[in-house]
């Protein structure tokens, strides 16, 4: 066994999208694939404040020129319903379109996944909840990331909220989900906010951290995991505070958080992604700030059962070993170095900084991960029961 985690002859499937192109510039890659696929018409599927910011301007430039007829469905919105995905999926199959283009954040992204198969099979929206549920193949899908974040673009996952159960969260796993052509463009970011370049890059380094502890890690997430916390340690400061004023930073934050999604997508994730779920149903939190509020304190806890994984995580944050210090002592570094990161980007480490929630919740919200999030759970480095879930919420607060 290596690390008590997977066998040195265990056989491990690697999921990966159809096609990556990644670099400034990579939206012209929207050409050939056009051309090669004999696309006639395509669907952009957006957000209302990306089409004001003029920011699919490029993407329909380029599908212009390669000789397809462009539309534009606007009306995705942050904490994507299931609805949303029906309403694109209609829309795709009235205009009788050929092509679904994903441009913006998770939310657009997983809204354009969805849309894509529903558009094709004739299926409840609510029967694709779940793993491995769509019948088949969708549309022709490509996917634009406009924030450095979600790694959405690289993934085989959706989560949306359900009206039909109180707004909570629903997740469909399944390969059909996966985009034929991801392209990543950092020029995309440039008109990013500080605050959500805050948010979304510190959603890439909890994928990137908890893959590289989780319980169903491989060395091929191992590697993908270190080059991203390496490179968001090293240019997230400069990407939220300099912006468009620095192409090389916001360079390597589209490239980690790509890296990040395709190394959670093959490893799982862990207790992190568990404890945001209330806050985000609940408190309205959104996801990737949630992420940046309780990864020190999950980090925290699980540290005993991993202290040389999260050594290595706090060097690669710019930590060192001290004279006189332990492996231990080390790891423990690696929650200090979040908080700091947090606190030189602007993003509070206590989550009473973010809501006015009662901490006499904290029972409630425990119960709610458990019963949604199982899953996450399991793959976290360290045992976990409600208790536990209370104190770490109770620890945040």
């Amino acid at each position: 066994m290596s690390d008590g985690v997977h066998s040195l002859t265990e056989m491990n499937c690697i999921q990966w999208p159809g096609r990556v192109e990644y670099g400034i510039g990579a939206t012209a890659k929207l050409d050939s694939f056009v051309t090669s696929k004999a696309i006639d018409s395509a669907l952009v599927i957006t957000d209302a404040d990306i089409v004001a910011a003029g920011v699919i301007d490029p993407v329909k430039d380029v599908l212009d020129a390669a000789g397809a007829t462009v539309e534009v469905f606007d009306r995705v919105k942050p904490e994507p319903k299931l609805s949303m995905a029906e309403d694109a999926a209609a829309t795709l199959h009235d205009g009788d379109f050929d092509f679904v283009v994903g441009v913006g954040g998770g939310s657009s992204m997983d809204t354009a996944k969805l849309a894509s198969v529903l558009a094709v099979h004739d299926v409840p929206v609510r029967d694709t909840v779940g793993m491995g549920n769509i019948p088949g193949a969708g549309l022709p899908l490509a996917l634009l990331p406009t924030t450095a974040g979600t790694g959405s673009e690289v993934t085989h996952i959706g989560v949306f909220s359900d009206a039909e159960d109180n707004g909570n969260k629903v997740v469909v796993y399944d390969e059909h989900l996966f985009a034929d052509l991801a392209l990543v463009d950092p020029a995309f970011t440039e008109s990013l906010p500080a605050r959500v370049a805050a948010a979304t890059g510190m959603d890439a380094l909890t994928h990137a951290i908890e893959a590289y502890v989780t319980m169903l890690r491989t060395p091929y997430t191992d590697g993908l995991a270190r080059d991203a916390i390496d490179r968001i340690g090293g240019n997230l400061r400069a990407a939220v505070h300099q912006g468009a004023d620095n192409d090389e930073a916001r360079y390597e934050m589209s490239f980690a958080a790509m890296v990040a999604g395709q190394a959670f997508v093959n490893s799982g994730l862990g207790a992190v992604h568990a404890l945001t779920y209330p806050l985000g149903v609940e408190c309205g939190i959104g996801h990737g700030l949630a992420n940046a509020v309780l990864l020190s304190h999950v980090m925290e806890y699980n540290v005993p059962a991993e202290p040389e994984r999260f050594a290595d995580i706090a060097r690669l944050l710019g930590q060192e070993c001290a004279p006189g210090e332990t492996t231990l002592d080390l790891a423990y570094k690696s929650v200090d170095a979040v908080q700091e990161l947090n606190d030189d980007i602007g993003i509070p480490n206590r989550i009473r900084e973010l809501s006015d929630i009662d901490a006499k919740e904290f029972g409630r919200f425990a119960d709610v991960c458990l019963e949604y999030s199982e899953h996450n759970i399991d793959r976290n480095p360290r045992n976990l029961d409600r208790t536990d879930l209370i104190k770490i919420f109770e620890n945040a607060y």
